[in-house]
């Protein structure tokens, strides 16, 4: 993926390249056409409970997000997932509203808007390079992204091309801001403010991780 000076050290590190139980998770807080790809890796399904009560009100919304993948795939989304839940509450309840699978793939990530599903590669999952605290951190802000992009698209709106890029690397930035991350942080900040550089138009590039 061909990036901008700023994001080039990200980038080549980024590109170096379930058992059926459930999962509670409690917090008092309160993108592209279908990606396709010939590869699967052979998994189980397993569904998420998301349960998120607020802090004014003792309602209890539970949501079920199915993640397709093997154990360590599993594992990997959940803690995402829980991140979101506890630091990211606006980027989760998209999340949930708007994805309905995730998936694990070997390589190229995506959303499916069709079906709202989340087709994450093997480095957008465990992003190479990074220790396991920030890879957990990636991929929650790319599920944040992606989720914007069936948003836009249940909207009717434009989902794909560099307008809905820059409103999804908007969304994916705010639940960056919200876990506070800098170093992921600064990376998106420099994708939108160079959103008209050729040189950071990730979407155009076939071969994308992400």
């Amino acid at each position: 993926m061909k990036r901008s000076a700023v994001a080039a050290a990200l980038t080549a590190t980024l590109l170096t390249g379930c058992g059926g139980t459930t999962v509670t998770t409690t917090t008092t807080s309160a993108p592209a056409s279908s990606t396709t790809t010939t590869t699967t890796v052979p998994a189980t399904t397993t569904t998420v409970a998301a349960t998120s009560t607020t802090a004014t009100t003792s309602t209890t919304v539970v949501t079920t997000l199915d993640i397709v993948g093997d154990e360590a795939f599993t594992t990997q989304t959940e803690s995402a997932l829980q991140l979101l839940a506890g630091d990211a509450a606006v980027g989760y309840a998209q999340v949930i509203a708007y994805i309905v699978t995730i998936e694990s793939v070997v390589a190229g990530s995506g959303m499916d808007v069709f079906t709202k599903t989340y087709l994450v590669g093997d480095e957008t999952a465990f992003a190479p390079g990074f220790n396991d605290d920030d890879q957990v951190v990636w991929l929650a802000g790319t599920i944040v992204h992606d989720s914007c992009h069936s948003r836009l698209y249940s909207e009717g709106e434009e989902y794909i091309g560099r307008d809905a890029e820059l409103a999804c690397m908007v969304d994916q930035l705010a639940a960056l801001e919200s876990i506070d991350n800098d170093f992921f942080e600064n990376y998106v900040q420099g994708l939108i403010d160079g959103v008209d550089d050729p040189e950071n138009a990730y979407w155009n590039d076939p071969n994308r991780h992400w």
